[in-house]
């Protein structure tokens, strides 16, 4: 949390959508644990970002891109260091932003190569990502964040884990809008 409140908040955001969203997911009990355990981790290889390309409030050049790019798989160096080393987890880390129909990094992965907890993560950081505010950009409301997901299906996301944030009801909701609005900053 020291080096990056803003991202220790959304990680904490993207660990509860997963707890929200786990229950409608094609796996286990122990499972639905290190999924919202990697969700919250998801990011842990910004530490190892320089604070000047984290913070900064203009868009980054394509060098400062590289770096931070690199992100994903300075997390999966630092956990899989960690007693709790698990494979599931080390693949979210490492695999969160790989895209659906290939475009994304590290390792451009497309489809169900990469895998479900990435796929999941990867709709979930997105989502909070679009609803908190940025130095370049206002938050977008809840109605923007869920077309903008409809809009890249089977694209940048696996459509059917988009069905299934998008279907959540808003009561089931209501616990993570609250904590996003009471700590957007």
């Amino acid at each position: 949390m020291y080096k990056s409140p803003a991202t220790y908040r959304h990680c904490a955001r993207v660990a509860l959508l997963a707890e929200i969203i786990s229950p409608q997911l094609p796996i286990c009990e122990n499972e639905k644990a290190a999924f919202i355990r990697g969700c919250f981790l998801h990011d842990v290889g910004k530490v190892r970002v320089p604070n000047d390309i984290l913070h900064k409030k203009s868009r980054l050049s394509d060098w400062e891109w590289e770096i931070l790019r690199k992100h994903p798989q300075y997390g999966e160096e630092i956990l899989i260091h960690q007693s709790f080393y698990d494979v599931n987890i080390l693949q979210l880390v490492r695999f969160h932003h790989e895209r659906y129909d290939g475009a994304g990094y590290p390792d451009r992965l497309a489809g169900d190569r990469i895998p479900l907890f990435a796929r999941a993560c990867s709709v979930i950081d997105a989502f909070d990502s679009m609803l908190s505010a940025r130095p370049y950009r206002m938050p977008l409301t809840k109605e923007q964040a869920y077309d903008e997901l409809e809009k890249n299906k089977n694209t940048q996301f696996d459509g059917s884990l988009v069905d299934i944030l998008i279907n959540i009801s808003d009561e089931e909701m209501g616990l993570y809008f609250g904590y996003l609005n009471t700590n957007a900053k």
